[in-house]
């Protein structure tokens, strides 16, 4: 079984290095700062297989995320340049926001417009020009997030074609989404934590070979192991990638993993 964690938190440690070494695949945020590029390649020098996906976020602003895709997304200039402000709207003219954990308001993009295109666009060149990685995660790639525009068809078909324009770009890349969709041009689709909607890994025409479909668990310092193992013995059948995310973002190895890759 193909494994995998998000290191979101991590402190660029040698032991850190050790343990995101054991993963065939790593989802790590955008930092390309020589520390980070140092930790990066320590890994890759441990596990010369292993994959690396960077984040990016799809469908809100970024907030404060360090990175040199995220200061694309906030450039205001490139808006003034524009002419065109990449907002989504509701009918009555009014900011599309949504809260996350609980107190942070993000304002959503609107996939019509050709500033939000475009700057997506550049935000995945200037990711995979800063630092060599294997692909890229688009994290809520989504195009019906909110009440104000559920399952949207003309955000949808604006989304969809800005994903193909990446992917004719970097053909070779892998690109995963954290979304529900089946976009085309993905190699495939995060489960995060819904144990109840297994079908969803499936692999699906228009996927990109190779296939990326996953499950993350959304675990915790106690997760006990066995919750883990039947976890993975349901998803074993649809071939998706078994990964975990600590509560507290710690980098950890399950115990159970020696069991699974073996």
């Amino acid at each position: 079984m193909n494994l995998f964690t998000v290191c979101f938190g991590t402190q660029y440690t040698a032991a850190e290095a050790a343990i995101a070494a054991k993963y065939d695949l790593l989802i790590v945020n955008q930092a390309t700062s020589a520390v980070a590029r140092a930790w990066y390649d320590s890994i890759r020098a441990l596990n010369p297989a292993i994959k690396l996906l960077a984040y990016l976020i799809t469908n809100h602003e970024p907030g404060t995320a360090l990175g040199v895709g995220n200061d694309i997304l906030r450039d205001a200039n490139r808006w003034t340049a524009g002419q065109q402000e990449p907002w989504l709207l509701t009918a009555d003219g009014n900011l599309v926001a949504i809260t996350i954990d609980t107190w942070k308001s993000r304002r959503l993009y609107d996939y019509r417009k050709a500033i939000w295109q475009t700057n997506f666009r550049d935000a995945c060149a200037a990711i995979l020009s800063a630092y060599p990685f294997d692909g890229l995660f688009f994290d809520n790639c989504t195009a019906s997030w909110t009440k104000q525009s559920p399952n949207n068809a003309a955000l949808a078909t604006s989304l969809q074609s800005t994903l193909l324009d990446v992917r004719r770009a970097y053909p070779s890349k892998l690109f995963l989404g954290n979304c529900t969709e089946n976009w085309l041009g993905l190699n495939g689709e995060m489960n995060e934590g819904r144990a109840t909607q297994l079908l969803e890994l499936a692999p699906v025409v228009g996927q990109v070979v190779p296939n990326l479909n996953c499950y993350l668990a959304l675990t915790t310092p106690t997760t006990p192991d066995s919750e883990l193992a039947a976890l993975a013995a349901a998803i074993a059948p649809t071939g998706a990638w078994f990964g975990v995310q600590r509560s507290d973002n710690v980098l950890y190895w399950p115990p159970i993993f020696d069991t699974l890759e073996a």
